[in-house]
């Protein structure tokens, strides 16, 4: 099934909307005493029209939305190294809608950009800093000042035992260093991009690790609250900006304590509970997602909860999305890589097949946005 046939799923749903509307309604409707409600045609007319509304009112706004996005996690990671502000630029000029940023805090309070809460997978911060480990041999972010971040020299990510790239295909890691960057230096460039091209690249930017935060005595998620603020974000419906949380309990916060206005999407890890007690199995549940959908507006699975494939390489769907969709939620899912395909799945456009128009996902988040960029612009096409 091509995109094109999402339309009709679309238009089926809302058929089905207007008919629960019309049962719903039908009671209160029929109560009322107008005094120019005179005949059974008006009441037929009016009462359609009334329930043609209700589910408006109710319709997710998935089902309006034809569009497709594409999230650049880590930037184009696939090309260069992760998080670095040439593999941001990279993955703006191959057309990805949204950019990733994870969040974490450094000695001084700052939210820097990276993917971990320790330094030691992607800098030479055992060189620069041997005797600043913790007792787990980890170098932690939040240890060193921004000032200390900065003289480290950043890399492709590679494996602490033996200094091997993780992935051997991609960037060298000799090839290119680079410093790390904090959130506020990444908004500004991305903004800095949008006034030069004319675009409106948004945000999407993970809240890393709230427990482990606040633990160290910090709070991080009012931290990045107040950066993505004071550029702008989170001030309406239309902001360009997504937060995500693994932790349910920090999206809370920004929605009710903080008076977030924006996105905010849910992140399900594997089936062991959160950081903060999420049970993530219990959260993908119909009953779960209607709960999640009273705070956040999106939900990013992983990709076995959506689709997984079997040993002759055809495609099983969950209900997983046609559950979200129903809840009012958007279903974005990935890590979506083309030199690390799920089991069995025979190729990147077979996978991008089966996200969108067998699992009727919303959106995709890659390491390779170029790729998802162009499949969809063929499927368009088509």
């Amino acid at each position: 099934m091509k995109i094109g046939a999402v339309r009709e799923k679309k238009i089926q749903q809302l058929d089905w909307l207007i008919r629960h509307c019309y049962d719903r309604a039908a009671g209160a409707v029929g109560c009322l005493r107008l005094p120019f409600q005179r005949s059974s045609l008006f009441r037929s007319v009016s009462m359609k029209a009334v329930c043609f509304c209700l589910a408006l009112l109710m319709i997710p706004g998935s089902l309006w939305a034809d569009e497709h996005h594409v999230f650049a996690h880590r930037g184009a990671s696939g090309y260069l190294p992760e998080h670095s502000l040439p593999a941001k630029a990279m993955a703006y000029a191959q057309g990805a809608d949204f950019l990733e940023q994870d969040v974490v805090l450094t000695k001084d309070n700052v939210p820097l950009v990276l993917h971990d809460t320790h330094l030691d997978g992607i800098t030479n911060v055992a060189d620069k800093f041997p005797e600043r480990k913790r007792e787990d041999g980890r170098y932690y972010a939040i240890d060193f000042t921004l000032a200390e971040i900065k003289q480290l020299n950043a890399t492709q990510r590679f494996k602490r035992k033996t200094g091997k790239p993780v992935y051997a295909e991609r960037f060298p890691l000799d090839g290119y260093t680079y410093q790390l960057h904090t959130l506020e230096e990444e908004i500004r460039f991305i903004q800095g991009l949008n006034l030069s091209t004319g675009r409106n690249v948004g945000l999407f930017t993970e809240v890393k690790k709230p427990s482990f935060h606040q633990q160290e005595g910090r709070d991080i998620a009012k931290a990045v609250f107040d950066v993505l603020t004071r550029y702008g974000y989170g001030t309406d419906e239309k902001s360009a900006c997504w937060v995500q949380c693994f932790e349910l309990g920090t999206l809370k916060r920004f929605r009710k304590e903080f008076g977030w206005k924006g996105h905010l999407m849910m992140i399900y890890s594997g089936g062991k509970p959160g950081p903060d007690g999420s049970d993530y199995d219990a959260l993908a549940t119909a009953a779960g997602l209607k709960q999640l959908s009273e705070t956040v507006d999106g939900v990013f699975p992983n990709l076995p909860r959506v689709v997984t494939w079997d040993k002759s390489g055809e495609a099983k769907c969950s209900d997983f999305t046609k559950e979200a969709h129903a809840a009012g939620l958007r279903v974005v899912t990935g890590v979506v890589r083309s030199d690390d395909l799920p089991k069995n799945c025979p190729s990147v456009a077979a996978l991008h097949e089966a996200l969108f128009n067998q699992a009727d996902v919303d959106d995709v988040c890659t390491d390779f946005p170029d790729l998802s960029v162009q499949w969809l612009k063929a499927q368009q096409a088509d």
